[in-house]
């Protein structure tokens, strides 16, 4: 018993020390004197370290330690680490103007402060392209090692909004030919789709914290009527304050969010180990949880800085990607509990309980590790 309790706590503490990785935000911008200047958004460690969006957590690829090493670096020395890493960068990237391949001159790098380290630190490397003539066309292709990203651009006017619409480039995918004179405009639908898929990515297989949420919601009960009570209580609840964090109205340091969002698996989790259980609390405490989890929602989101016109279909999509990826956990481990009945198993014993207990240790694993970290 012992030994399988701490093979239980190895696993745990390696979810603990994991970070997401968050697919780069690539932004390129045509500026006046023919010149381009390309932003990339992104976790130089994970770069660095070759550890790209395909990987659930930083914790599953075999170079993890190296990461680990790297993200408690303060920016000065990482900034110097990557000199040396910089070339094999730029060889993973394609950027063609005009259907040739340019050179890519590093302007500038601000890197944060190490901080919390259960996120990823952000990054931003500015490079700057000179031509000798106007550009016609654009392309670009980000290196496939690195995996998802997502890219727009804009003929630079001061005090002007000319961003395109967000182009997500799964698994290294190429832009394709970019025409800037006559741009394709994304329709609202393409637009509301694309965010759909944000959305369900940034839940499953992205977001461990809220699929372990979700899991511990739905093992609460098999009666249909609760489960949707449940549901749709955290869903009115994140909605809610993504909404409201989105447009600015609410806003709460991710050094508080984060610990909580912890916390709250652990009880709903904990919860399922009682034998009697109120729907009404539960409702209540899923609800004001919920409400802590939108805001988790919005830190991501806000990363895409979006024109005001499309900000609600984009919202609302978003917003329903999440919701699908809820549904596919819910009915998968509704499905798996109603097997083991139907297979007249105790569900509970085999099941519900153990997979409470992990699910209980691993939020209050992370709570602790976000406070004091």
């Amino acid at each position: 018993m012992m030994k399988l309790f701490l093979a239980l706590l190895i696993f745990i503490s390696s979810f603990a020390n994991a970070d997401v990785v968050k697919p780069a935000l690539v932004e390129i911008s045509i500026i006046e004197n023919k010149t381009v200047e390309i932003e990339i958004d992104l976790s130089l460690e994970a770069a660095m370290t070759g550890i790209g969006t395909q990987y659930k957590n930083t914790t599953d690829a075999p170079t993890s330690a190296q990461y680990d090493k790297l993200r408690a670096l303060e920016p000065t020395e990482l900034r110097e680490r990557f000199k040396d890493f910089e070339l094999q960068f730029l060889n993973s990237l394609q950027f063609g103007v005009n259907g040739q391949i340019q050179t890519l001159i590093l302007t500038n790098s601000k890197l944060d402060i190490v901080g919390y380290k259960k996120r990823p630190r952000k990054t931003i490397l500015t490079y700057q392209v000179k031509l000798s003539e106007w550009p016609k066309t654009l392309s670009w292709k980000y290196g496939k090692i690195y995996g998802d990203s997502a890219l727009r651009w804009q003929v630079y006017k001061k005090d002007e909004y000319n961003w395109s619409q967000w182009q997500w480039l799964r698994s290294g995918n190429p832009s394709g030919v970019i025409d800037v004179n006559h741009p394709e405009p994304l329709s609202t639908a393409q637009r509301f789709y694309q965010f759909i898929g944000i959305g369900f990515d940034h839940v499953v297989p992205l977001g461990w914290d809220h699929i372990l949420f979700i899991v511990g919601m739905a093992l609460s009960s098999l009666l249909w009527r609760k489960l949707l009570l449940l549901v749709t209580t955290f869903t009115l609840a994140h909605t809610l304050t993504l909404g409201l964090a989105m447009y600015g109205v609410v806003e709460v340091s991710a050094r508080i969010v984060e610990p909580l969002i912890a916390f709250s698996i652990a009880y709903v989790a904990i919860e399922n180990l009682m034998t009697h259980q109120s729907i009404i609390r539960k409702s209540v405490i899923v609800f004001l949880f919920g409400l802590i989890h939108g805001l988790g929602f919005a830190t991501m989101l806000k990363e895409f800085e979006m024109a005001p016109d499309s900000f609600v279909t984009t919202l609302i999509g978003f917003n329903v990607g999440v919701e699908l990826a809820q549904v596919v956990i819910v009915l998968g481990v509704v499905s798996i509990l109603l097997i083991l009945r139907r297979l007249k198993l105790n569900y509970r014993q085999l099941a519900i309980v153990p997979i409470s207990v992990l699910i209980a240790l691993i939020g209050f694993w992370w709570g602790v590790e976000r406070l004091i970290n």
